[in-house]
């Protein structure tokens, strides 16, 4: 038999009950399409943190109260201060370039219109080399205002709306947080999509009037340190913990009360993520192969006993076992990498619609799609041998006499 009649007759037997077809190719394309999916979701992910975090740079690292990020967030029993930032400042450390100390307080704000409840930053006049906002409206702190204790804020875009109205430039007018009026000196927007929910509808004082006026505590979420060199990065970030570790007292061997993330860390946390996201989820798509690649070795074993006449017939004209095996792998074959082709397909639209909802950037591996299509056959190939060598036996007369 010629491979273009062995190919015919696959697509016309896989076409007589095209139910069948596609119950039985329902377990490959549920483990390709998911498989594709979650590789392509994981890596839009990685992709758009990359760019975000690209946005303030790489050549930066934050120090966070508590012993790791868990400690930060729950809240740490021995916070970082200005006391600690001063006296990194004082010590000279070689690369340090900008040190920008962060602290918080949720306020009550009003304007003369409108009244809300948002989030008060306090930070320094070097927060700006960090965060690279966007100026909308006037401008950002100045040391002058740090060190004069200024009452004056810069809001973040969408709060200022929310406050003043759409399209309306507020700097010169006044707000309360809490009973303290500030004066607006300018509008905000994120630089990054990753912080632009929470900073454009924040608000930011000078962090001494923070501490002073609004707090009246001195405490830290974060402590950002930019450095010159970025290849000496982790050095750097050595000589600040080793530092800082020695002015809070601490002994070798004891652990930190505080915690130093770079970007590069922040990084690889994502990365180490999605690929263990990733591992989970093609150790669950081998499961749906599997049932799949059994489902394809039953349906294929139920088509020899339906077509053992026609088994005994082929023989019966003259067509070796190599020709029945062939014809009969081909159509195994064929099911497996047309439920893959459809699996692709399903994932790779699957994932352009989830990155244009989630607004990541839509990657799909090749090397991924070309496994796909690798595995796909070879499922066909390995669950459809079985049948296709039983087909292949068949002893012509007896197929003939079969009722």
């Amino acid at each position: 038999m010629q491979i273009a009649e062995v190919i015919q007759s696959a697509k016309k037997s896989l076409r007589s009950d095209p139910l069948r077809t596609g119950l039985t190719m329902l377990g490959i394309i549920i483990g390709i399409s998911s498989v594709i999916l979650i590789s392509s979701i994981g890596q839009g992910a990685v992709a758009f943190i990359t760019e975000e975090l690209s946005v303030f740079g790489t050549n930066y690292f934050q120090i966070a109260p508590g012993a790791n990020a868990f400690s930060s967030f729950a809240g740490s029993s021995s916070p970082l201060t200005t006391d600690d930032v001063e006296a990194i400042r004082s010590a000279n450390i070689p690369n340090v370039q900008t040190i920008a100390p962060f602290a918080f307080y949720n306020g009550k704000i009003a304007s003369d219109f409108e009244e809300t409840n948002a989030l008060v930053y306090g930070l320094t006049s070097e927060a700006q080399l960090i965060l690279k906002p966007e100026i909308v409206y006037g401008e950002f702190f100045t040391a002058s205002d740090d060190d004069s204790n200024a009452r004056v804020t810069v809001l973040g875009v969408d709060v200022a709306e929310e406050l003043f109205g759409q399209d309306t430039n507020p700097v010169g007018e006044s707000i309360r947080i809490d009973t303290i009026r500030f004066r607006v000196i300018g509008v905000t927007q994120a630089s990054g999509a990753l912080t632009a929910g929470f900073f454009n509808s924040a608000i930011n004082v000078p962090l001494p009037v923070m501490i002073n006026e609004l707090t009246g505590v001195d405490e830290l979420v974060e402590i950002d340190i930019s450095v010159i060199d970025e290849d000496q990065l982790n050095q750097t970030i050595d000589d600040v913990e080793t530092f800082l570790a020695d002015y809070r007292d601490f002994e070798e061997g004891e652990e930190l009360d505080f915690n130093i993330q770079s970007f590069k860390d922040s990084l690889a946390t994502v990365q180490t993520v999605t690929g263990l996201l990733t591992a989970i989820v093609a150790g669950i798509s081998a499961i749906s192969l599997l049932v799949g690649g059994i489902g394809v070795m039953n349906i294929m074993l139920v088509t020899v006993t339906e077509r053992t006449k026609e088994i005994g017939l082929l023989k019966a004209i003259g067509a070796k076992e190599n020709d029945i095996l062939v014809q009969f792998l081909v159509e195994a074959v064929t099911l497996s990498v047309a439920g893959g082709v459809i699996g692709i397909i399903i994932g790779v639209v699957g994932a352009y619609g989830i990155s244009l909802l989630a607004n990541i950037p839509f990657v799909v591996s090749v090397p991924t799609v070309l496994l796909a299509v690798a595995v796909s056959s070879l499922v066909g190939i390995v669950f459809g041998l079985y049948p296709a060598r039983q087909a292949a036996k068949l002893n012509p007369i007896d197929a003939l006499r079969y009722e």
